[in-house]
């Protein structure tokens, strides 16, 4: 099985910024003798809406003939065109509905167990590997835990709370790259776009979205109207005893500092309400994700994103249970090491296109792609590699998965890039 999702053209855009590149990246369907390109306008939602009764397929015109995709509801009048499983690799390289092939990531072990979608409903359903609730008996490698439990070590049929963060990564595109997408990336579109990826995600029967924050765009003279929103938003978590609810959040890390008891992490655009860590969280933190933490020292232009789960005490007051953290680059995409951000530094700056792949519950002993190129006559999975002895296994990943192999032994060094193929923007 693999994931379906609505492409970057189902989602109208937070700015008339355009996020994808306007070298030929917008994604276009036929639907009732229609072409499409632009799904949020009245009368598409209307044709979508029409189609979604009939059951209907839309076809992407990334190919001569068509690809079937289906229309799925996804909110009381939105509908949105994704992808069907399995057709995936049916699309071109350059369609937004082409993924990479899932063994080269984490997202191979996870799909199908801790992630499984309907294409009858639209509605993905997910299962998560740590607790929502105090009820919940607390998992044995909680986040934070200290050892290579959080994230890694998991369940492959449960989500950690990284998986969830990359996994959202991957539905909102932001693991895709490429030129036109340079300098248009800002908190108001990434954290725009993963709300929309969370529309239609399910975890125990209830609406993944309601169990997720994200800060909106902080501005001083809204801060009062924005402090409401969020006030709302929490309300349902101020209860008491044994029942007490968790959310998640998601936001960029901007410091821990000293509190009068124990240590807060203060969140970008949410400057007035800081998740409280206590002194046992905060050392398991600190030992689990050293390497984010100097990453992210090194980097002054990258962002360190926290995703955890907090409670709302009755004064209003949030604590966090379990956190996690995954560092980006000035670009928004995840690396994992100085050689991971050193190759990616390399194929920004040669102006390719590729996917970043995302390592879900995958321990980093496992091997995976660092990216997968998808300007080339082929795709071509990138594989960063300690030794010449991971060579082999690097390569048949590769053949296993049908893409060409690039790799780089990181005590030698780097290899020219892959080369791109010059093509014409399909239609």
């Amino acid at each position: 099985m693999t994931t379906t999702r609505g492409p970057a053209a189902d989602r109208a855009d937070p700015t008339t910024n355009r996020e994808r590149d306007p070298a030929g990246d917008r994604q276009t369907f036929e639907l009732y003798g229609h072409r499409i390109s632009h799904t949020n306008n009245p009368e598409t939602q209307q044709l979508l809406s029409a189609a979604h009764t009939d059951r209907v397929r839309p076809l992407c015109l990334c190919r001569p003939n068509g690809v079937a995709m289906y229309v799925a509801k996804i909110g009381p009048d939105k509908y949105v065109i994704k992808r069907m499983p399995d057709t995936g690799l049916a699309h071109t390289v350059r369609c937004a509905s082409y993924p990479p092939p899932q063994a080269l990531s984490g997202l191979g072990q996870v799909l199908g167990s801790a992630i499984t979608e309907e294409s009858d409903s639209g509605l993905t359903a997910i299962k998560l590997g740590f607790r929502m609730s105090k009820t919940e008996r607390p998992t044995p490698a909680s986040a934070g835990g200290g050892d290579a439990a959080d994230s890694v070590a998991a369940d492959p049929n449960r989500l950690t709370l990284r998986a969830v963060l990359h996994y959202l990564w991957q539905e909102a595109d932001l693991a895709t790259w490429s030129p036109g997408m340079d300098g248009k990336r800002n908190w108001r579109i990434v954290s725009w776009y993963l709300r929309q990826a969370a529309r239609g995600k399910f975890t125990k029967g209830k609406p993944l979205a309601a169990r997720l924050y994200i800060p909106e765009p902080f501005s001083v003279e809204k801060k009062t109207e924005i402090a409401v929103r969020r006030l709302t938003a929490w309300a349902p978590l101020q209860q008491h005893g044994s029942s007490q609810q968790f959310m998640m959040l998601i936001g960029e890390l901007k410091e821990i500092a000293a509190a009068r008891f124990g240590h807060k992490l203060v969140i970008k655009h949410l400057p007035d309400a800081p998740l409280m860590v206590d002194d046992t969280l905060l050392t398991r933190l600190n030992k689990r994700f050293g390497d984010e933490l100097e990453l992210w020292q090194a980097n002054d232009q990258g962002h360190l994103m926290v995703i955890a789960t907090f409670s709302v005490g009755r004064a209003g007051l949030t604590t966090a249970e379990e956190i996690s953290l995954v560092m980006t680059d000035r670009n928004w995409l995840p690396y994992e090491s100085l050689a991971d951000k050193l190759l990616l530094d390399t194929a920004l700056e040669a102006r390719r296109r590729f996917t970043k792949s995302l390592r879900y519950n995958l321990a980093p002993d496992r091997p995976m792609a660092s990216l997968v190129f998808t300007d080339t006559e082929s795709p071509t999975a990138a594989f960063l590699l300690t030794n010449d002895h991971d060579r082999d296994a690097a390569t048949q990943i590769a053949a296993d998965t049908g893409t060409d192999v690039w790799t780089w032994v990181i005590t030698s060094n780097m290899p020219v890039l892959p080369p791109a193929k010059s093509t014409a923007p399909f239609i």
